[in-house]
């Protein structure tokens, strides 16, 4: 297990120019030297949280931004409660060993209440100095893994003079693991971080990225479908666009390389459980093989196992303290992504346990929504089991039409979406049932929900 001194964020906090926006919400600013008056105040207002585990549950994305560095300042260890725990809290906080729980809101805190746990001497002794996320799939119920500030921070930009050139925008909630890495890089590089509504629409959300200049953004590929069908979304003046949480397919790398020409393009390989584990910049869907044997210098090792990738960070989770993780002798993490190989590129599949059985035959849902997705009707799709007596599930899918797609009548359209997937896929892949839908529900964190309707 790792330990260290704790590195708080105030730390880095101090060394950014206090004149500098850290926090641009849609009518307020809060500079860094905001921030760190706000933490002062924070100390003497509750040191009852002094040295304690506490939870944090906030109503919104900036009440948590405000607040965060000031908890920090005092905590021991902080659980980012997400809100997929709700009636469950208890056994979370059991496993968390959490003493304090923190409510915000509003820009304001709402609350602090005490409450009962019996915090071992074992644990009060080795599991501190942490921040506590819960793991964001789409399916199953949330893991919780642990990292120190250093491992979180471990691959930010940390160059304070050229932070000034870059504004983030946020598409994820803080308390996640994407959320979190986005925070920090704004802090340690003195950056700003543009924080939008929850409640906003993706036209608003555009607007308000394009109003405060955003240029860098980090976001699932499902984030990025949905902001490309917004009308004016060129407008915003990106630099860096990271993609991440799910697969990044060509078709999306593609679609955003001729949006934006002239931005850097990455999709990164990263988990709550493993951390941040590698980029890639070349826009090619996949990663080279050569990462595989080590010749490219990664922060992490990798490896293929059953034609299932596992990897091995320098910056993983300093203990993995809900659920389970399928860890080797080695210390490789078993990510449960299939993986084929295919001129010497390394492409995903999808998830091993998210296969669709068909009559026997296995069904990657990723590969068949790629596939949707290449279709000059289809602008996004998600691909789901639905039950079947005889064969045990079908295929099924929702898709969103392109303009192409939307001139055609339902028997139309689906007569050529099929028979475009009849080039490209085996026939028990092909949906036997696709439904018009006018978006894709996804979840808090951005990915798509994997759950049949």
């Amino acid at each position: 297990m790792k330990t260290e001194k704790h590195n708080r964020i105030i730390n880095h906090l101090v060394k950014i120019p206090r004149d500098r926006v850290f926090i641009a919400l849609q009518d307020d600013i809060y500079t860094f030297e905001d921030i760190h008056s706000l933490c002062s105040e924070f100390k003497t207002d509750y040191p009852e949280i002094i040295d304690k585990n506490c939870a944090i549950i906030s109503e919104d994305r900036e009440s948590l931004a405000i607040y965060l560095p000031a908890i920090d300042n005092l905590c021991k260890t902080i659980f980012l409660q997400p809100d997929d725990i709700k009636t469950r809290e208890r056994e979370f906080y059991h496993s968390a060993n959490i003493e304090i729980v923190i409510k915000l809101g509003n820009g304001k805190v709402l609350s602090v209440d005490n409450i009962a746990c019996n915090v071992t001497q074992q644990i009060a002794e080795t599991k501190c100095n942490d921040y506590i996320l819960a793991t964001s799939g789409t399916t199953g119920e949330p893991k919780l893994a642990s990292y120190t500030l250093s491992s979180l921070i471990a691959t930010a930009n940390k160059n304070i003079d050229r932070g000034t050139e870059f504004i983030w925008g946020l598409s994820y909630d803080i308390n996640r693991f994407a959320g979190l890495q986005v925070y920090l890089q704004s802090i340690i590089s003195g950056s700003s971080l543009v924080i939008p509504s929850r409640t906003g629409s993706m036209d608003s959300l555009v607007n308000g990225y394009t109003e405060k200049s955003v240029n860098c953004l980090s976001a699932t590929p499902s984030f990025w479908r949905k902001m490309l069908m917004a009308p004016h979304h060129k407008n915003i003046p990106l630099k860096q666009i990271t993609l991440g949480g799910e697969i990044s397919n060509q078709n999306i790398l593609t679609a955003l390389s001729n949006s934006y020409p002239e931005a850097n393009i990455i999709h990164i390989y990263a988990s709550t459980e493993a951390g941040v584990g590698f980029a890639v910049k070349d826009k090619k869907e996949g990663f080279p093989l050569d990462y595989i044997d080590g010749s490219i210098n990664q922060k992490c090792q990798l490896k293929i196992k059953d034609n299932v990738l596992w990897i091995k960070s320098n910056h993983g989770c300093t203990n993995f303290i809900k659920g389970n993780l399928d860890v080797d002798n080695n210390g490789y993490i078993n990510t449960g992504d299939l993986i084929k190989i295919k001129n010497d590129r390394v492409l995903f599949l999808g998830r091993e346990s998210g296969s669709i059985n068909v009559g026997g035959n296995k069904v990657m849902p990723e590969k068949v929504e790629s596939v949707l997705e290449d279709s000059n009707h289809v602008h996004m799709a998600k691909v789901f089991a639905k039950n079947n007596s005889v064969l045990g599930s079908l295929v099924s899918a929702e898709i969103v039409l392109t303009d192409s797609g939307k001139a055609l009548t339902n028997k139309e359209m689906k007569a050529e979406v099929i028979a475009f997937c009849r080039k490209r896929l085996e026939s028990f892949e092909i949906p036997a049932l696709l439904k018009r839908v006018d978006m894709i529900q996804t979840n808090a964190t951005g990915k798509k929900i994997r759950n049949t309707p």
